[in-house]
């Protein structure tokens, strides 16, 4: 039984962010990052306080039209958001309620972070393979500068310039397929959890100017000095190693790869990726990505990036794909497709 991507399709706000409206946090840039560190060159903003709900409701409604699909098509749905207005529910509950499907109708929200649409569609996967549903909406939703809330980013913070608002939806089943899913591989690292976990605090440099604009907001830790000597250490094979895994359970070689789409944190850390496997025979022009056109996109990074790529026609039919993701806690999620479409 073939199991993928009916459809897949983005979401992205109108407003245009661009590197130079950050130019005010270069004093705050560690000394030692100033010569390496870049903004994206551009990303999309949605200043409202209910940004994750309109652009998830948005991008639902979108899938099941791409899909000539209705509401009642769908038999589960699972939903993530990072940032917006409220820290619980999520949205999976208002995008049930919003685009109109069936009470009966299951909804799951899942928090793995930037990793969340390819562990959704695992578990989407392995939910229709026992045989209890057969089209399952996958959504994910990155909102951080809303106007109010937990997940807001902190204008005082250079990281926080890295973070763009998207969203991106998928949906799983067996019928008409555009990909097909060919294996999942993860390894997960709870040693560095203090290091690179979010957590409620006031603004980084509380005498600036914008520290006065924001409510308390949730800030990353990922800055510490204990998670930069660790991702050092390991920075270089971070990539590769999770996708060899993901080639060890397909029964495939490095060889057979013909496109990467992978999470974007910033270019820092997934140049070193990149590095790492183009030493181990993996060639850099493979890697593609959206960061100077919508930086950081979260959990959307990889259905937002499929589907323009799909879009462009970047991915030719029976290519191999590896979507490759980080999760903050730490894990990296990564899937083989074969695109059909």
């Amino acid at each position: 039984m073939k199991i993928g991507l009916e459809t897949v399709v983005k979401e992205l706000p109108d407003k245009i962010v661009k590197d130079v409206d950050y130019n005010y946090l270069i004093p705050v840039i560690p000394k030692e990052m100033q010569k390496i560190f870049r903004f994206p060159k551009e990303k999309r903003r949605m200043e409202n306080e209910d940004a994750a709900e309109i652009l998830a409701a948005n991008v639902a409604k979108k899938a099941l039209d791409k899909a000539g699909l209705k509401p009642s098509d769908i038999d589960y749905i699972i939903a993530s958001n990072t940032g917006g207005k409220y820290t619980l529910p999520m949205v999976g509950c208002y995008i049930h309620h919003k685009v109109g499907f069936e009470r009966e109708t299951p909804v799951l929200n899942i928090q793995n972070c930037c990793s969340s649409f390819v562990d959704g569609c695992w578990i989407a996967q392995n939910l229709i393979m026992g045989g209890l549903y057969k089209r399952i909406l996958v959504v994910t939703v990155s909102a951080w500068e809303t106007s109010g809330g937990a997940g807001r980013i902190d204008k005082t913070d250079f990281t926080g310039s890295l973070m763009g608002d998207g969203a991106g939806a998928g949906i799983v089943s067996t019928q008409n397929l555009k990909c097909e899913f060919v294996s999942y591989y993860n390894r997960t690292f709870g040693e560095i959890y203090d290091t690179v976990a979010e957590k409620i605090m006031g603004p980084k440099y509380p005498e600036m100017e914008e520290a006065k604009l924001q409510p308390p907001i949730s800030n990353f830790l990922f800055t510490t000095k204990e998670f930069l000597e660790w991702w050092q250490q390991n920075w270089d094979s971070f990539g590769i190693d999770s996708i060899n895994g993901s080639l060890r359970n397909a029964k495939m070689k490095l060889s057979d790869i013909d496109t990467v789409i992978f999470h974007q944190p910033f270019d820092m850390l997934y140049d070193h990726w990149i590095e790492g496997a183009a030493k181990a025979g993996l060639s850099k022009d493979k890697w593609i990505h959206t960061w100077d056109k919508y930086g950081n996109l979260s959990n959307s990074v990889i259905p937002v990036n499929l589907a323009e790529f799909w879009e462009e026609g970047k991915l030719k039919k029976n290519s191999i794909i590896v979507l490759l993701t980080l999760g903050a806690g730490f894990h990296m999620p990564t899937m083989i497709v074969r695109w059909l479409a």
